[in-house]
């Protein structure tokens, strides 16, 4: 429940809240005309409550005023059973106080999120933040145009979580939609962008890419026939034979010349790496010294004979391995000239074929074919991108089919309680409307959630859609209430109604009073004193508290002039 709307800045006119019914009271000067739709402050009243709840301060919000910089605001309310007093100020809206605890914006929203809406900040839950504009809609922001939306251009998916919050559906079906909604606009960006022309190029339908995949590989099959039966006149075959045989000789050469210069190398290295040392025998007769004994001739003798031997085969060696390097070199010479007499031929056949005209021919039905085989190329990824595409949208159909048949099965088993709700709401608006039109609150399974379809004889008047989103509201706050998932307060707007006139305004201010009475829920809503003279003249009993007076030449809630 609110209690107090305060503020110390010296000309605001303190808001004291009572139970059930508040009027805050805007009192338009006599002469008053165009101009300032809200020259009394009324909707500034709606905007600084949200301030005070946490939210933003956006361009033409009133705290943007100069006069109201320093300004700071202070809203008593019951927070889980006990008052408490929340004071924040524009020039530092980031920090927040309630009571004695100064604390951050976000965590003020967790807070009350926890003590007004039941959130524990887990799972699928919706956001402090997207619950609150049910209770105070900016006319500002479009939020009087639809009851199921706060804002103008608000998603379906994204009021989802909310709504399924506040009348007790299944928070976890609704996150499931979103997702495959987000895929869903996902590839219809890519679709859209797919038919835009990027460097020249469009990836196009999956039907257009296959004929044109299947018109590409006729060509290529016609021209790669064409290039097999290449015939001309004069001696062009022989040539190009000529020419092929040169190449793979020539490629024969290098890869042997390869081997000789590596055989070549080692053999170099063997013949510097024999030093031809042979073996002394100086070593024996020293080691018979040592040992005190004479060597004997016959151990001299036998030692001059394996020197000998070792020397005549070090000898036959290095004679082998020189021939063989002279052999190699002979043979790479050979080679090299044979190279060389190869090329001048083979550039000699090129110079005839190019001669003949046949080459130019052959080489552009190689390029013809190599550019349709790129163009195939080409297609053929853009067919697979555009495969997966669609087969993503086939799955995302599938799984949007799936969630909505999982929530039209949510909605059975809820029956009854969705059933109270429709009853809840048809019984407000006959209050309104008595038997002569039709009125209903239809919640069904859609591809983008759930549902909720208030009606009052089809909307088709302005009153009947102000009062339509009127008992939605009322409804919404019942039901949240009541389930433990939203506060004991609604306020609105009197420019919700601005298209209904002073007998039903007058049933609606009844309707709202008793419902508080019944509820315990505490309505507020901001009227001109003429529309509220023009109700009371219909309905002299209405149980109201006037909670707050606003005179537009004194300038208005804040007491300052424009």
């Amino acid at each position: 429940m609110l209690h107090d709307l305060t503020s110390d800045l010296p000309t605001f006119r303190p808001v004291r809240f009572g139970a059930g019914l508040n009027v805050a009271v805007a009192h338009r000067p006599r002469d008053h005309e165009g101009g300032d739709r809200d020259p009394a402050g009324t909707t500034g009243l709606v905007r600084l409550l949200d301030f005070l709840l946490g939210g933003d301060v956006r361009v033409g919000h009133p705290l943007r005023r100069a006069e109201l910089a320093g300004a700071r605001f202070a809203l008593t309310l019951d927070l889980s059973g006990h008052p408490a007093t929340i004071t924040r100020g524009a020039a530092d809206p980031a920090t927040v106080r309630i009571d004695d605890e100064t604390m951050r914006l976000q965590r003020l929203r967790a807070h009350l999120g926890r003590a007004l809406f039941g959130l524990t900040g887990e799972g699928n839950e919706p956001s402090f933040r997207s619950v609150v504009p049910y209770y105070l809609r900016d006319v500002a922001a479009g939020g009087y145009a639809s009851p199921v939306e706060t804002h103008r251009g608000q998603r379906a998916t994204d009021a989802q979580p909310a709504l399924a919050h506040l009348f007790a559906l299944d928070v976890d079906l609704v996150a499931k939609v979103r997702e495959v909604g987000e895929t869903d606009r996902q590839l219809r960006a890519l679709r859209r962008a797919a038919k835009e022309s990027i460097m020249g190029m469009t990836l196009g339908r999956l039907g257009d890419l296959d004929a044109r995949i299947r018109a590409l590989r006729a060509q290529r099959a016609e021209l790669a026939a064409d290039l097999a039966a290449f015939r001309l006149a004069g001696r062009y075959d022989r040539h190009r034979d000529r020419a092929d045989a040169l190449s793979r000789r020539i490629r024969e050469i290098n890869d042997h010349l390869a081997v000789t210069e590596r055989r070549i190398r080692d053999i170099e290295t063997a013949i510097a790496d024999d030093a031809g040392d042979l073996p002394d025998h100086a070593y024996l007769r020293q080691v018979y010294e040592q040992a005190g004994a004479v060597l004997p001739d016959l151990v001299t003798r036998r030692f001059e004979e394996v020197r000998a031997f070792h020397r005549s085969v070090v000898a036959n060696r290095r004679r082998y391995l020189e021939s063989q390097h002279d052999r190699l070199r002979r043979e790479r010479e050979r080679e090299h000239a044979e190279l060389d007499r190869l090329d001048r031929e083979r550039a000699e056949v090129m110079r005839l074929l190019d001669a003949d005209g046949a080459l130019a021919a052959y080489t552009e039905l190689h390029r013809r074919l190599a550019h349709l085989d790129g163009r195939l190329a080409e297609l053929a990824e853009r067919r697979a991108v555009v495969a997966r595409w669609s087969e993503a949208g086939r799955h995302v159909r599938h799984r949007s089919g799936e969630i909505e048949r999982q929530i039209s099965d949510d909605l059975h088993d809820r029956r009854d309680r969705v059933a109270a709700v429709s009853r809840r709401y048809a019984s407000y608006a006959r209050r309104l409307y008595g038997a002569r039109r039709t009125v209903d609150l239809t919640i069904e399974a859609g591809r983008s959630g759930y549902r909720f379809l208030p009606s009052i004889g089809g909307n088709a008047t302005p009153d009947g859609r102000a009062m339509a989103l009127f008992c939605f509201d009322l409804c919404l706050a019942v039901t949240a209430r009541r389930s433990g998932h939203g506060p004991d307060f609604l306020v609105h707007d009197g420019h919700l109604f601005d298209h209904v006139d002073a007998r039903r305004t007058a049933l609606a201010l009844e309707l709202a009073a008793d419902v508080g009475d019944r509820e315990g829920l505490q309505y507020v809503v901001t009227l001109d004193s003429d529309r509220l003279d023009e109700a009371l003249a219909h309905s002299p009993g209405l149980r109201h508290h006037v909670c707050a007076e606003m005179a537009g030449r004194e300038g208005g809630l804040f007491g300052i002039r424009s």
